[in-house]
């Protein structure tokens, strides 16, 4: 019989089995919900703080009746960490708005899914494609990846990682990670339309140790003719790409600078 896998649902820890929504909720039916994903590593949280931070954001934005406060969710993920017992893991925070239509505001309906990473192991490398669209609300971290699975089976065709967005001749984001560029000696970041993942925050702390960093304008151009480019997210971590709509990036393989910040921010999550 496989071990129970328990959920934090609606204030009290259950069995992940037991949890349901209602077919009304209006968080299902209009797609109106964000969410926050963190890592824990030999039982330690990685960037907790930092991922909080942006939850509480997320649920300003949303104007709900109240917000789901830090305190309730340390001591709940403290909880999930000793029923599961998963050191490896990550934990999804999750809110959605729940009430009736009419009501003035919406009260967030509020669980946390515990995922086992024993078995996680982020790719060495990766391809991607390219997308013409740009993110609706990028600042917080919704529900809403409606293009990101449209996409899916053209990716999955391609053998991608992930799907990079482009709008008018500028890189923003991927559809899970964000983008850094290696070209002419400078490692380069878009500034605008994008999510602002943790990741992505502190590669931008460590990088400037070996390489001048810069956060503006990105185009397709200098993605596609960039010496090394890498995307970084929570469960990729520093994922360099070799290969972009089936074009070579650079020498087709992992590049120094890649592989100095990768070493990097194993360091710093290590501490």
């Amino acid at each position: 019989m496989s071990k129970k896998t328990y959920c934090y649902f609606q204030g009290s820890v259950i069995d992940e089995s037991k949890a349901s929504l209602s077919i009304h909720n209006l968080g299902v039916l209009r797609g109106f919900g964000v969410f926050d994903l963190f890592r824990m590593r030999n039982g330690k949280y990685t960037f907790l703080q930092d991922h909080l931070n942006r939850f509480e954001r997320s649920q300003k934005f949303m104007g709900l009746s109240h917000l789901i406060s830090q305190d309730e969710i340390k001591e709940a993920i403290d909880t999930l960490k000793d029923w599961n017992n998963f050191p490896d893991s990550a934990f999804k925070l999750v809110v959605l708005g729940d009430g009736d239509e009419n009501d003035p505001k919406l009260s967030p309906l509020f669980y946390i899914l515990h995922m086992n990473l024993a078995k996680h192991d982020p790719p060495p490398f990766a391809r991607v494609i390219l997308h013409d669209y740009v993110r609706e609300y990028p600042l917080i971290k919704s529900l809403n990846y409606f293009t990101g699975n449209l996409v899916h089976r053209k990716r999955t065709m391609a053998r991608a990682v992930d799907v990079i967005y482009h709008k008018n001749g500028l890189v923003s984001e991927a559809s899970r990670s964000n983008v850094f560029i290696v070209k002419e000696g400078r490692l380069l970041t878009p500034a605008k339309n994008i999510l602002e993942g943790v990741t992505r925050k502190n590669v931008l702390k460590i990088a400037p140790e070996i390489i001048e960093t810069q956060i503006g304008e990105v185009t397709v151009e200098d993605l596609k003719t960039a010496e090394e480019v890498f995307i970084c997210s929570t469960l990729k971590e520093i994922c360099p790409l070799v290969e972009i709509d089936g074009k070579q990036i650079g020498k087709g393989k992992v590049g120094h600078t890649t592989r100095k910040i990768s070493q990097l921010f194993q360091e710093l999550v290590n501490n």
